[in-house]
């Protein structure tokens, strides 16, 4: 099984800790789960088949709540590499 892994980041590119990243999107069935980020923003969530995945990340970091949305693709069961950036 693949995974796609990465980071989440705030406008000036410091790791979000406790950021809600999930996906929203796939190439078949997407199960309900989530991952939070670690201390240093870090996130790994499981990707069932290969193709492309729509991740939504949500963070009340700063008292607001912030979405982002991203894209990724999953191939050849690979792990797959993520950067999300939240935007104020």
């Amino acid at each position: 099984m693949a995974v796609i892994a990465g980071v989440v980041v705030d406008a000036d590119g410091v790791p979000v800790p406790d950021a809600r990243v999930y996906v929203t999107d796939g190439p078949g069935p997407v199960p309900d789960v989530a991952a939070l980020t670690d201390p240093d923003g870090r996130f790994a969530l499981s990707a069932g088949a290969d193709g492309a995945y729509t991740v939504e990340c949500r963070s009340e970091r700063g008292g607001a709540s912030r979405v982002t949305v991203a894209t990724v693709t999953v191939r050849g069961g690979m792990a797959a590499e993520l950067r999300v950036r939240l935007e104020p």
